[in-house]
């Protein structure tokens, strides 16, 4: 009876790492669509894909070492500074939304900076700051850095997420790519599994006993 509870509380466990709330990938989030950026292509005041684009950005194909995770990636300056967003369905809960960032080296400031917004289903508003340096980095050797923020959604419903470029008034911006998002379990279901895991553990630790002492 023991172990039957044990085993059907590590399952109960693993099984709420899962939340019922799927968590919906970002669509085109490694920028593989629309194709035929070779080796990029500007866009201004129109849509990429899913995702929109207000001002002008650059879709990168092959003009630059694309991101760890594979596909394309966005100059968040186009002709002049722009930005993208898409808005897409998640469940309630805490999220994190991860990308990379690196810096178009062929000029302007080296310091590139953007801002990440998320407006949730309560019309609750984030924003996250972030900057990359240049110096020393080339087209083939973009020093791409993984970065990560947080945002809690308080009911199933639509997110809006959005990247800006912050530099002013040139053509050189940050570059983003390889952009994912995932459901945080909360500490209750990390103290569950561990629990669970730690009952798995005595249990297995007790037959091997038993067996060595047959």
């Amino acid at each position: 009876m023991r172990k039957t509870f044990l085993a059907a509380f590590a399952v109960a466990a693993i099984a709420s790492l899962t939340p019922a709330h799927a968590v919906t990938a970002v669509p085109d989030g490694n920028f593989d669509a629309p194709a035929g950026a070779n080796p990029y292509t500007t866009y201004n005041n129109t849509n990429m894909g899913p995702w929109h684009v207000n001002g002008s950005v650059d879709l990168i194909g092959n003009y630059w070492q694309g991101p760890p995770t594979g596909g394309g990636s966005v100059d968040l300056a186009g002709n002049y500074p722009g930005s993208i967003f898409q808005i897409f369905a998640v469940g309630a809960g805490n999220y994190k939304v991860s990308f990379y960032m690196a810096g178009n080296p062929d000029g302007g400031d080296p310091i590139k900076t953007l801002r990440a917004f998320v407006t949730n289903s309560a019309f609750d508003l984030s924003q996250f700051d972030f900057s990359f340096d240049t110096t020393g980095h080339t087209k083939n050797a973009m020093g791409w850095t993984l970065e990560q923020f947080s945002f809690n959604n308080p009911t199933s419903g639509n997110v809006q997420l959005q990247f800006v470029g912050t530099n002013d008034n040139t053509p050189f911006g940050a570059a983003i790519g390889g952009i994912n998002i995932s459901a945080v379990p909360e500490p209750a279901t990390w103290a569950m599994l561990l629990l669970g895991f730690g009952g798995i553990g005595m249990m297995m630790r007790r037959r091997n006993a038993l067996t060595l002492a047959v």
